[in-house]
């Protein structure tokens, strides 16, 4: 068992572990003595399941729970099954909830004034909210089929993210052209990423993507290595963005809320087929 405070591990921090670890657990809440202030999230094998807050069970249950930003929480081990009530992805559920609070920011109280690191999360999740529209496309196959096609929506991901560091940040070590030879020295097809405008481009990457003459199996082993260099710059620029926080409790919730967009994208990527 495993107890602490959510004012040091949020609960977005929480669930990405439970996620990561594809743990059989049972999440408690508690942040206050009535029952409407004490909740559930259960899940399965690494994947949510259910979720109770107070009378609200499910969907309405787990939007509930972001809404805290202080309480305890214990982790148990939980081997019964439970009935499966939630309906949206993990990363869903964080993204849309934090993007729908009012520009308060996640933990401002009434009256209380919103703080720089409180309005920057509300507009970095509320961007995070749109890209997961775009994973979303992804996973359910909205796009034109094949390689290309998916490896254009996650550039146009990759430089939503780069937009928004780019805009905050006058350091030059964060333009593309020098970003991306440093990425390359741990992932060499980032070699086949260039630079336009200050934004990432794949024209080379599709150009030999379309080119390639081999198997399907190795075409479909360039593309996910074309992806996964992507997604170390879009990781890249995640991760700068967490650097604009002054205080590490807005930082973590942001990093652990991108880190699961992260996984996620990458997990539809996984899913992708070459046809043609």
């Amino acid at each position: 068992m495993v107890e602490g405070d959510l004012i040091d591990l949020t609960l977005p921090s929480l669930l990405q572990a439970m996620t990561r670890e594809k743990a059989s657990a049972v999440l408690r809440l508690q942040r206050g003595t009535d029952a409407g202030d004490q909740g559930s999230v259960f899940f399965c094998e690494g994947a949510l399941v259910h979720a109770l807050a107070g009378e609200s069970v499910g969907d309405e249950a787990m939007y509930q729970l972001l809404g805290w930003s202080e309480g305890r929480f214990r982790l148990v081990r939980d081997a019964d099954k439970q009935p499966r009530t939630i309906t949206a992805g993990l990363a869903n559920f964080i993204t849309a909830a934090e993007s729908s609070r009012p520009s308060g920011g996640l933990s401002a109280a009434p009256g209380k004034e919103e703080s720089g690191d409180e309005k920057l999360l509300h507009d970095l999740l509320t961007g995070l909210s749109r890209l997961e529209q775009d994973k979303v496309r992804l996973e359910e196959r909205q796009i034109e089929p094949g390689a290309v096609p998916a490896l254009l929506l996650i550039a146009t991901v990759v430089n939503s993210m780069v937009a928004v560091v780019t805009a905050r940040c006058t350091d030059s070590d964060v333009l593309p052209s020098r970003v991306l030879p440093r990425l390359a020295e741990a992932q060499p097809y980032t070699q086949l990423l260039g630079e336009d405008q200050e934004r990432i481009s794949v024209a080379t990457a599709v150009g030999v993507l379309k080119s390639w003459n081999s198997t399907k199996e190795d075409r479909l082993q360039l593309f996910k290595d074309l992806c996964r260099a992507l997604l170390d710059v879009l990781a890249f620029y995640g991760n700068t963005a967490g650097t604009f926080f002054r205080e590490p409790r807005e930082r973590e919730e942001w990093r652990a809320t991108f880190g699961v967009f992260v996984e996620g994208l990458w997990a539809a990527v996984q899913q992708i087929e070459i046809t043609e």
